[in-house]
């Protein structure tokens, strides 16, 4: 078995928009493999192509070029069996207002195959954990959007599916609403090996939810990795000050002697240490061995660049690559 749950060569959608206007790229030749249990974002300005991505490996659109996989079935040769192992929540939920919570989850469990006798427990437990069970006979058109967009996802996922998809699953909720979707969302992927795949251009949610991000612009995949590699890859080095009751040479060569520490200088009552290495993985023994080198450390304030520093800075190289001026 492949250990990806979703892996795309060359995949390319192109939207004809009129017989004399151009044709529209919206994903232009993505390569992208997101490993089973992972949750990946796809982060990127509206226009992107993350969307339609989605749409293709949800086998809800063809492919105009390329291949993918999902669960290990070719999209183009098993749509059926593609569709029955995926969830999908849009961005703008169509529910079927005129049912109850619990029979709208009822019918969308038997459509996906549960069977008869897991029906009840399953539409139980998706209503349990969107915290909805209270509601589960009111008709969905008495929803506020926060309640749509949890039973939006509860019907996602209420098959068990081995991969879900989210399109900008926080878009428009209130700050309760957005913290109880991300709650849910963190809960399901740390209980078991489900994959997911957001699609967002919300940056600190992206960070705040992913193991890893995929970036993307005009339907190219630009970058990949964890919000740390990014960082090292597109803003280079991390600066970390640390504050001593009274900085000695031999405290800056302890910080240097640090594995990752590419250089520290003193800064009046400050250490000004760079390291190419994360916080979490060099701050602890710069601490360590500078109290060793007998340092009185007062504070440590870390000035490592932020998710938004790195977007914009590969948004700009992309812009400057195509010889392009303006935003993306």
């Amino acid at each position: 078995m492949t250990p990806f749950a979703i892996e795309t060569h060359r995949l390319s959608r192109v939207y004809a928009r009129s017989r004399k206007g151009p044709a529209l790229c919206a994903v232009d030749g993505a390569d992208l493999e997101v490993p089973r249990g992972e949750v990946m974002a796809l982060l990127g300005p509206n226009g992107a192509g993350k969307t339609t991505m989605v749409r293709m490996l949800c086998c809800l659109i063809r492919p105009t070029g390329g291949t993918a996989r999902v669960g290990g079935n070719d999209i183009r040769k098993a749509p059926e069996k593609v569709r029955s192992i995926c969830g999908l929540s849009t961005e703008a939920p169509g529910l079927y207002e005129r049912l109850t919570a619990s029979e709208y989850l009822m019918f969308f469990a038997r459509l996906y195959g549960v069977p008869d006798s897991n029906v009840s427990a399953r539409v139980e437990e998706q209503l349990g954990a969107a915290d909805l069970w209270g509601r589960r006979h009111d008709l969905l058109a008495t929803f506020s959007k926060g309640m749509r967009q949890k039973i939006n996802i509860a019907r996602a996922v209420v098959h068990n599916p081995e991969v879900i998809f989210l399109d900008e699953p926080t878009s428009g909720l209130d700050v309760e609403a957005a913290a109880a979707v991300r709650e849910r969302i963190l809960d399901m992927s740390q209980r078991g090996e489900t994959t997911f795949l957001i699609c967002t251009h919300n940056l600190a949610e992206a960070e705040r939810l992913c193991d890893r991000i995929a970036i993307l612009r005009r339907g190219r995949v630009l970058a990949t990795g964890t919000p740390h590699e990014l960082r090292q890859r597109l803003v280079g080095e991390r600066v970390l000050r640390v504050r001593l009751r009274k900085v000695l040479p031999l405290h800056r060569e302890a910080a240097v002697s640090v594995p990752g520490v590419s250089g520290a200088s003193i800064d009046a009552d400050e250490l000004v240490i760079h390291t190419n290495a994360s916080q979490a993985e060099t701050t602890p023994e710069i601490v360590r061995r500078l109290v060793e080198s007998g340092a009185d450390v007062i504070a440590c304030v870390s000035d490592e660049r932020s998710l938004e520093d790195v977007y914009l800075n590969l948004m700009r190289r992309d812009v400057e690559a195509d010889g392009v001026g303006g935003s993306p």
